[in-house]
């Protein structure tokens, strides 16, 4: 990018927010922070399957899941209810026993690498199966880079991650 270009939407400065590793696709700025930002819109960014933080599982006791969320019946297995996802493959919700979780909520709880996550219930812990690195709106970092290495150049790479942008001089 040249020092005197910025990037635009209906000519307007945009907030190119960015993450390190989206989960294969980029999040709608919606589903992470409300509001509708029409340039942040889920995008394919798959270059981000060869991110060494693509991929990562945290381990916790069913005791310790159980305080966290407040959860109070032996019976885990069945109350894990039902899951709503985004465009981008990250948790909007989740039902645990007579609560609604929100994604970021449990992200934050258990110290999760991004919102798109599985849990898998076994006898005596609860693994979460995480893909990507950050909240995966925007710029992908690794993808953006990914992508360079394929031959794509700066314009190709920005109006990919950010939905009807223009790139101008700025004034």
């Amino acid at each position: 990018m040249v020092n005197d270009e910025i990037i635009v939407y209906n000519n307007e400065p945009i907030s190119a927010v960015f993450h390190s590793t989206s989960s294969g696709k980029t999040e709608n700025g919606k589903d992470v922070w409300g509001g509708d930002v029409p340039y942040l819109k889920s995008v394919d960014s798959s270059f981000d399957k060869k991110s060494p933080k693509f991929y990562s599982t945290k381990t916790v006791s069913i005791d310790e899941f159980k305080d966290k969320v407040s959860f109070m019946t032996d019976d885990i297995y069945s109350a894990i209810g039902k899951t709503i996802t985004s465009d981008g493959g990250g948790v909007k919700s989740i039902e645990i026993g007579d609560k609604v979780f929100s994604g970021k909520d449990i992200r934050e709880i258990f110290g999760l690498n991004s919102t798109n996550f599985t849990m898998d219930i076994l006898e005596s812990d609860v693994v979460f199966n995480v893909l990507g690195y950050g909240h995966g709106v925007g710029m992908s970092q690794y993808g953006a880079n990914f992508m360079a290495k394929e031959g794509k150049n700066y314009i190709e790479i920005i109006k990919h991650y950010y939905s009807g942008v223009d790139i101008i001089k700025s004034k």
